[in-house]
C-alpha cells in the first residue's frame, strides 16, 4: 500500500468562465451579476425626477425595462426606448412647441379641414401623445417622461368632442353607418401612411370612441352599420399589421336614464369595454391586433370610471389611468389661451397610451424581429394576473408588466432548424467543453460574435457565444499531482502492470518469442500528464492489457468503457525497440465515443466523436551520466459528428514532443529536467451555423462561421524534479514546472506550478 502526501502551489494569471448574459458594455457577465446590474439601473430609473412624477412608470415595472435595453443597447448614445419605432395617434392633434417633445421626432397632419389647436381648449392629443414619447429631459425636472421617449410620433388631427351627450345614451346603428365610410377612409390613410424614410406605423392609438356597450350589439348589426370600418382595422393586405390600442371607455358610473340593465339607479354599470374598442368580440379577423384598454388608479384597482373588460377580456389589458401627469396645452384661465405646462388627468384615453408607449419599447428591446401581433401576443402573456387581476372580467390579461415583457418567458432554446419553435436545444445544457489540444481556436472564433436563444414565446435574446465554449487553461492542479505522484513507469511500457499472467494460456500458441515469465499484463496506462504519454493522454485511468515480447514487441489493448467519470474510449498501441538499438517506434488507434480530442459538445452543439491514428519515434540513451530520453508523436484524426450548430469538422494533424534527462545525485536521490509539449492540433477547421436572431414570419437568423482549429500558441512545460529515498521510510518528492502558453494560448500568462510530495509504501 502506498500512502501519498501531496501538496502543490501554482502561480499564474488564471481565468474562467461561467454562464452569462450578453451586455453591450460590459461584455457577457453572469447570470446573478446581471441581474444585480438590472436592480441598480432600475433604480436609477426611478430616481429620475421623470420617473418619478409619472406614478404609473413604476406600476408597469418601466424601470426594468429601461433596465434590460440598457445592458442591451450600451452607453455610448443616450438610451431612447422606441427609437426606430413610429407610433400613431389619432386625436385633436398635438402642440409641437410643447417642451416635453424638444427632441421628439414627429409629424402632425391635419386630416381633412381640421385645424391647428390654438390652446383655446385643452389638448386631448397632446396629453396623450405626451404618455407615449414625452422626452425625458434632465434640466425640466417638473416633466414627466413617456414610457417610450425615443419613438417617433405621428399624430393625425381630427375634430373631438371632449366627451359623450349626458345623460349617456348608447349609439345608434344608423349613426354608426353614417360615420362608417370615412372614419374607414381615416384609418386605410393612416395604416398606409409612410414617413421620409419609408416606415409604416406600427402601433396606433386610439384614445376615443362611441358611446356603447359592445355588448349591446350584435354582430349583424355591426357587420352592416361599420362594415368599412371592420375591413379597414382588418389589414388583410398587411403581412405586419398595425397594432390598434383603444381606450376602453369612462362610462362607469355616468349617469343615464333608461329601463336597460346597464343603467342601475341612474348610473352606468359599465361591465364591458365600448363598442368600437370591442370590436374583436364579433370578429375574428380584428383578434390578435386589436387591444381594449382599461384604467387603474394609483391603489392598483380599477378606475371607478373605467369601463370593465367584460365580453372583450381576451383582448384587453390593464394600465395606469387615474391621476396621470401629462403635459398641458390649453387655456391658462378665460382670457389666456395656449398655457404650456403640466396637468394631472384620468381617463382610459391615458392608460391605452401607456401600452402603445409599452409596445414601442418592447419593439426596440427584440430589434424589430418579432412581428407587431407577436408583441401583442407576449403583452398579454407576461401581464401581471396575480391578486385582484386574477378577475377577467375586470382586468382582462391583467395589469401590464414591461419587465416581464422584456425577460425570457419559459426556457430559451437554440433553434437547430430553419424555423422559430421547431427543433431546438436547451440554453442552459448547451456547452462546448474543449480539451486541451485545441487550445483556443474555437474562443479565438467565437469572441465578439452573439448567439440567439429563443423562449418559449419565440422571442429572441441574444448571448455571447463565446460562453459557451471553455478554452483551456493548461493542465489542472489535480492533474499535476496525480502526475508527480504516479509510480515511474518502465519507459518501454505504456502500462504500469498491476497482475501478470506467467504463462500463455492453456491452447493458445505464441506468434512471436514471449519473454518470460510475464507475456501477458494487466494494468493501467501510464498518468495522462507524464511526459511522453502523447495521444494516450487522452485515455485518462483506462485499464490495458499487454501482450509483452522480447524487449522488442509489446502490443496493448485500453479500454475506460464502463468506468464512472470517464470519457468513454478505447483503442490499441504498438510500440517495438529492437534490442541494442536507442530508436524505437511506436504506433496506435483511439476511438473516442463522446469526444474529440479530449473537447465534449453538449447541447444544441449536437454529439461529438472521433477516431484517430498516431505513430512516433522515440529514442533512450547515456550521456555523460545522464539517462536522455525524447519521444514525438503526429496523429491524424477523423471526427464525425451527429446534429447540431457544429455542421462540420475537417480531418484534424496533432503533434506531441517530450525530451527529458535524468542522473542520479548521491545513492539514494535523483534528478530529472524535461521540456515538453502536450498533444496540440496543427491543422484543421470546423463549421458552425449560429443562430442570430429571426425573421417577422419566424425564420431564423444564422451565421456561418469558419473556426481554425490550430491555437494561437504552443504549451512548453518545463520541469525540474528531485527524488530522495529513504526519508521518514517513503520517497519525497520535490519539483517546479515553469508552463509558457498554457493551453496553447498566446493570451494566457506563463504559469509556475510548485509541487512536493511523500511516497511510502507498506
Amino acid at each position: 500500500m502506498a500512502l501519498l502526501l501531496a501538496a502543490a502551489v501554482f502561480v499564474s494569471a488564471c481565468t474562467g468562465g461561467s454562464r452569462c448574459i450578453n451586455t453591450r458594455d460590459e461584455g457577457c457577465i453572469p447570470q446573478a451579476e446581471y441581474e444585480a446590474r438590472v436592480t441598480e439601473l432600475a433604480e436609477n430609473h426611478r430616481d429620475h425626477p421623470g420617473f418619478s412624477s409619472q406614478w404609473g412608470l413604476a406600476a408597469i415595472r418601466a424601470d426594468e425595462a429601461y433596465a434590460h435595453l440598457e445592458l442591451a443597447d450600451g452607453s455610448s448614445e443616450p438610451l431612447r426606448p422606441g427609437k426606430g419605432v413610429v407610433v400613431g395617434v389619432i386625436d385633436t392633434g398635438i402642440d409641437e412647441e410643447h417642451p416635453i417633445f424638444e427632441g421628439t421626432k414627429l409629424t402632425e397632419v391635419l386630416v381633412g379641414r381640421t385645424e391647428n389647436e390654438t390652446g383655446e381648449r385643452f389638448s386631448h392629443g397632446t396629453a396623450v401623445a405626451s404618455v407615449i414619447a414625452g422626452a425625458r429631459h434632465p434640466d425640466l425636472t417638473n416633466l414627466p417622461h413617456g414610457v417610450a421617449w425615443g419613438a417617433e410620433l405621428a399624430v393625425f388631427a381630427i375634430p373631438l368632442g371632449s366627451s359623450g351627450p349626458e345623460p349617456y345614451e348608447p349609439i345608434l346603428p344608423s349613426e354608426m353607418g353614417e360615420s362608417d365610410a370615412g372614419f374607414a377612409a381615416l384609418l386605410r390613410h393612416v395604416v398606409h401612411w409612410q414617413n421620409d424614410e419609408g416606415q409604416r406605423i406600427d402601433f396606433l392609438n386610439l384614445s376615443f370612441g362611441f358611446n356603447g356597450l359592445v355588448d349591446l350589439y350584435t354582430r349583424s348589426v355591426l357587420r352592416d352599420n361599420l362594415g368599412h370600418t371592420v375591413a379597414a382595422i382588418e389589414q388583410a393586405d398587411s403581412r405586419d399589421k398595425t397594432i390598434f390600442i383603444w381606450a376602453a371607455g369612462n362610462a362607469h358610473g355616468d349617469d343615464c336614464a333608461s329601463e336597460e340593465p346597464w343603467c342601475v339607479d341612474g348610473k352606468v354599470v359599465a361591465d364591458s369595454v365600448e363598442v368600437l374598442a370591442g370590436l374583436a368580440v364579433h370578429f375574428e379577423s380584428l383578434r390578435g391586433h386589436n387591444i381594449a384598454v382599461v384604467a387603474t388608479g394609483e391603489d392598483g384597482g380599477i378606475a371607478d370610471f373605467s369601463n370593465r373588460c367584460g365580453l372583450a377580456a381576451n383582448w384587453c389589458l390593464a394600465a395606469p389611468g387615474h391621476g396621470v401627469r401629462v403635459a398641458y396645452f390649453g387655456p391658462f384661465d378665460e382670457d389666456t389661451p395656449g398655457f404650456r405646462g403640466v396637468a394631472t388627468a384620468s381617463g382610459t384615453s391615458l392608460a391605452a397610451p401607456m401600452v402603445t408607449g409599452g409596445l414601442a419599447l418592447m419593439k426596440h428591446q427584440f430589434r424589430n424581429q418579432l412581428p407587431n401581433t407577436d408583441l401583442v401576443t407576449r403583452l398579454f402573456a407576461t401581464a401581471d394576473r396575480e391578486g385582484i387581476y386574477a378577475d377577467q372580467s375586470i382586468y382582462g390579461h391583467g395589469m401590464m408588466d414591461l419587465g416581464a415583457a422584456t425577460s425570457p418567458v419559459g426556457g430559451s432554446r437554440f433553434a437547430l432548424g430553419g424555423r422559430v419553435g421547431g427543433v431546438a436545444g436547451s440554453l442552459a445544457g448547451t456547452r462546448l467543453s474543449l480539451g486541451g489540444a485545441v487550445g483556443d481556436g474555437f474562443s479565438r472564433a467565437f469572441a465578439g460574435r452573439e448567439i440567439a436563444a429563443f423562449d418559449a414565446l419565440g422571442a429572441p435574446f441574444w448571448f455571447e457565444l463565446g460562453d459557451f465554449a471553455s478554452a483551456p487553461d493548461g493542465p489542472s492542479i489535480a492533474e499535476r499531482l496525480r502526475e508527480f505522484m504516479a509510480p515511474t513507469p518502465d519507459p518501454r511500457a505504456f502500462a504500469v502492470p498491476v497482475l501478470a499472467f506467467p504463462d500463455w494460456p492453456e491452447g493458445l500458441e505464441p506468434g512471436l518469442s514471449w519473454a518470460e515469465p510475464n507475456p501477458l499484463q494487466f494494468g493501467f496506462l501510464a498518468a495522462s500528464a507524464r511526459a511522453g504519454s502523447g495521444h494516450l493522454s487522452l485515455v485518462e485511468q483506462a485499464s490495458a492489457l499487454s501482450l509483452v515480447g522480447n524487449d522488442d514487441l509489446l502490443l496493448t489493448a485500453f479500454s475506460t468503457l464502463g468506468m464512472d467519470r470517464v470519457e468513454p474510449a478505447l483503442g490499441g498501441a504498438l510500440r517495438w525497440r529492437p534490442s541494442g538499438t536507442a530508436l524505437g517506434l511506436r504506433a496506435g488507434w483511439l476511438a473516442e465515443r463522446e469526444t474529440m480530442l479530449g473537447t465534449s459538445a453538449q447541447g444544441a452543439f449536437g454529439r461529438l466523436t472521433s477516431h484517430a491514428a498516431f505513430a512516433g519515434v522515440e529514442s533512450e540513451t547515456d550521456i555523460a551520466g545522464w539517462r536522455v530520453a525524447g519521444a514525438t508523436e503526429v496523429g491524424v484524426v477523423t471526427p464525425s459528428l451527429d446534429g447540431g450548430l457544429l455542421t462540420d469538422v475537417s480531418p484534424l494533424t496533432t503533434s506531441t514532443f517530450a525530451v527529458s534527462a535524468a542522473r542520479p545525485v548521491g545513492d539514494d536521490s535523483s534528478f530529472r529536467l524535461s521540456v515538453s509539449q502536450p498533444l496540440r492540433v496543427e491543422g484543421g477547421r470546423a463549421g458552425l451555423s449560429v443562430p442570430v436572431g429571426r425573421r417577422k414570419r419566424g425564420d431564423v437568423l444564422r451565421d456561418t462561421l469558419t473556426v481554425d482549429l490550430t491555437p494561437s500558441g504552443r504549451q512548453l512545460d518545463v520541469e525540474a524534479r528531485w527524488h530522495r529515498k529513504g526519508v521518514a521510510g517513503g520517497e519525497l518528492r520535490l519539483g517546479a514546472v515553469w508552463t509558457r502558453d498554457p493551453g496553447h494560448r498566446t493570451d494566457a500568462e506563463p504559469g509556475v506550478t510548485l509541487l512536493a510530495g511523500w511516497d511510502r509504501t507498506f
